[in-house]
């Protein structure tokens, strides 16, 4: 989509897509489930980033997890049952596949700084970088789940906060590691005989309370390095993404909540001597485009109605994220006050989903009624919201999440994108600066 330079472009926000299942089964429980494609390879992939990148968007995110999950009930059958959480391949296999399909879009795979070894990671980016030739970004995650650090020979998780301090030693280590070739290094001096000047090479030799990591990197040096994705919610979670990351993604509860977590980065942002407009804060958002009022108001009231198998995903699914067996809980008695070790910001919005006090069950009906990150409306519905939305919390922009089988991915995009391209919100060509440019151009 070569066309206008970046100072030409002036869309009022970013958008990009989320896929929360991960590189696993896509469509699983939907009427479009397996039509024509096949979520064990890569051509489904394919297709959905070339529309991502006809649709403007500027990123995608592939979600991973380390783990079959068997907290809810004490069992894996709804997990697998339901393909939730898996099972699911490698997102950085995938990566090689999207990029032949793709010149623009940056492809985002998850990387838990809770077991990947800076060096493997530091060398497994910066070789996907060149290839990609700007376009890749990492998904930095901390793993809160104690079935995943048992696969990895630890009894539980660290500490919630801990873990943070071990990501930041993460990113500081990785980034070193693409920093120890000094710019010049590389000569390619044929008459000289010299590839390389060893005097702009180094270990970095870096020892902290996590990691012990001789260095240099033996990659080729990076010309750029890859965008940095966190999702943050905890006040330590919002220090290191406003420390550390190009892009904050975040759920939030309404325009105020929204504005309140923006708000909250930015100043993180500057407390680390950053300028917070680098920092680009997208905000989780599941649309579903229906063709009248009517219809999305009768597509409520059905989502309204719970089946046992809506119960048993949802419920699945917060068991998983937050360690906590959401069996235990009376769906009709008012859900008491939970904390975590894991995710602390999933659980704090699964829980308001409805007011105070609502039970359980309440709760789960208001999520799949549109409530918290989900809404159901006409083009021109959902696109007022986008721009109304937007226009109040400031920028930058939003995450669509869903699968991204056909049906999905052209059901929202095929019939959002122009009006949103009519309205000035959505970018109607990238430049030539890269992933990195794209989200800095506004």
């Amino acid at each position: 989509m070569n066309g206008q330079s970046s100072s030409t472009l002036k869309p009022m926000l970013h958008f990009g897509w989320f896929v929360g299942h991960g590189f696993g089964v896509q469509g699983w429980g939907t009427p479009g489930y397996g039509l024509g494609y096949d979520w064990k390879k890569p051509a489904l992939y394919q297709d959905a980033v070339r529309a991502f990148e006809q649709s403007g968007l500027d990123l995608f995110i592939i979600e991973d997890s380390l783990t079959v999950p068997d907290t809810y009930g004490g069992s894996a059958e709804v997990s697998l049952a339901h393909a939730s959480f898996a099972p699911k391949h490698d997102p950085l296999a995938l990566v090689p596949y999207l990029l032949s399909a793709t010149e623009h879009l940056g492809i985002v795979p998850t990387v838990s700084a809770s077991f990947y070894p800076p060096f493997t990671a530091a060398r497994l980016l910066a070789t996907l970088q060149h290839f990609s030739e700007g376009q890749l970004g990492w998904n930095v995650v901390t793993s809160g789940s104690d079935l995943a650090a048992q696969n990895y020979g630890l009894d539980q998780q660290i500490e919630h906060d801990l873990r943070y301090e071990k990501a930041e030693e993460f990113v500081d280590v990785v980034r070193r590691l693409w920093r120890s070739w000094e710019p010049g290094a590389v000569l390619e001096d044929v008459s000289a005989g010299v590839f390389a000047d060893h005097n702009k090479v180094h270990p970095i030799n870096h020892q902290g309370d996590f990691f012990k990591v001789r260095g240099p990197l033996n990659t080729a040096p990076l010309p750029e390095e890859p965008v940095l994705v966190q999702a943050g919610a905890s006040p330590r979670g919002k220090a290191f993404a406003g420390g550390h990351a190009d892009v904050a993604i975040a759920l939030a509860r309404g325009v105020d909540g929204m504005k309140s977590y923006r708000d909250s980065i930015r100043a993180e942002a500057a407390k680390a001597g950053r300028n917070p407009d680098d920092v680009k804060v997208l905000f989780v958002l599941k649309p579903t485009v229906v063709g009248s009022a009517a219809e999305a108001e009768e597509l409520r009231a059905q989502r309204r109605e719970l089946t046992q198998r809506d119960i048993d995903s949802q419920l699945n699914s917060i068991s998983y994220l937050s360690v906590i067996d959401f069996k235990q809980f009376d769906l009709d008695a008012p859900l008491p006050e939970l904390s975590t070790n894991s995710n602390q910001g999933t659980l704090e919005h699964f829980a308001k989903a409805a007011p105070p006090g609502s039970t359980l069950r309440e709760i789960l009906q208001a999520r799949s009624g549109g409530a918290g990150d989900s809404i159901i409306g006409t083009v021109g519905e959902i696109a007022d919201y986008l721009e109304s939305t937007g226009s109040e919390v400031g920028g930058d922009g939003f995450l669509f999440s869903g699968f991204v089988d056909p049906v999905t991915v052209h059901g929202v995009l095929d019939k959002l994108t122009p009006e949103l391209r009519r309205r000035g919100l959505l970018r109607k060509s990238y430049g030539n600066g890269g992933f990195r440019q794209n989200l800095l151009d506004f």
